[in-house]
């Protein structure tokens, strides 16, 4: 077992000792980030987002009182792994967090994402069909905010090619301002969050395109993620409300 996981599974029995559990008679405190078009804060403090309505939906007809709280991105990671009885919204299911975590049934599935570059280099990225022959071939480099998962088959393409990646400690705004200075050459975005994102970055999209990749057949799903320590009944009622509300709209083999 990698001493990672021993890390994780201490912490998080320790956690469970002193800490409460949340069950479905007691208000459920969600976190999120700053992350339009999924998720963002409204002027007077409100969580709104095409994921945050979605959850709101979901929470409700669950019969689930939630509470929303914005939180950077690392600490909701720090408070669900030490198992704060806490959920977040829109995450990709990995086996990594599943070591410290537990997910619902999808609530929502990506547009495929691309590769998104400025429009000037356009002619660089004309050679490649595939995410893994642009890797493979190291002339250009790759913008990725660090921590962040793009699901497991893009992740395990990258994996290959570390030395390819430029790791931003930041969020997608200051991805795009390096993309734009030449830091790198390109990162990687589903198609919904391109207004979002340039609207926020006060930048041109006629400055930038986007370019499918044929080894990315499908987006990803995102999920509710739940700290080990919110009861299994909660969890439950949820993943029925999701059925009901949403469909069943995890992808199909």
């Amino acid at each position: 077992m990698r001493p990672s996981l021993w890390k994780n599974m201490f912490r998080l029995l320790a956690a469970m000792l002193v800490l409460p559990s949340v069950s479905s008679a007691q208000p459920l405190e969600v976190l999120y980030f700053e992350y339009p078009p999924y998720y963002h804060a409204l002027p007077d403090g409100r969580a709104a987002g095409l994921i945050v309505d979605l959850a709101g939906r979901v929470f409700a007809k669950a019969g689930v009182e939630a509470e929303f709280h914005f939180v950077p991105a690392k600490r909701i990671l720090l408070d669900i792994q030490t198992g704060q009885p806490v959920a977040s919204l829109g995450w990709f299911k990995t086996p990594e967090r599943e070591e410290f975590a537990r997910f619902s049934l999808p609530i929502y599935i990506n547009r495929p994402v691309g590769v998104f570059f400025l429009r000037e280099k356009e002619d660089l990225f004309r050679p490649y069909k595939t995410l893994e022959a642009l890797m493979a071939d190291g002339k250009l480099l790759m913008g990725r905010v660090a921590g962040l998962s793009d699901g497991p088959q893009i992740d395990a393409i990258l994996a290959k090619y570390p030395d390819r990646i430029v790791h931003v400690t930041a969020d997608s705004v200051r991805l795009t301002k390096m993309l734009e200075s030449g830091r790198f050459d390109f990162f990687l975005l589903p198609p919904e969050e391109i207004d979002a994102l340039l609207h926020e970055a006060q930048a041109s999209p006629e400055n930038f395109a986007l370019k499918a990749m044929s080894d990315i057949p499908q987006g990803n799903s995102r999920h509710i993620m739940y700290a080990k320590t919110v009861d299994d009944a909660l969890i439950r009622k949820v993943d029925q409300a999701i059925l009901t509300e949403i469909g069943d709209i995890a992808p199909k083999p």
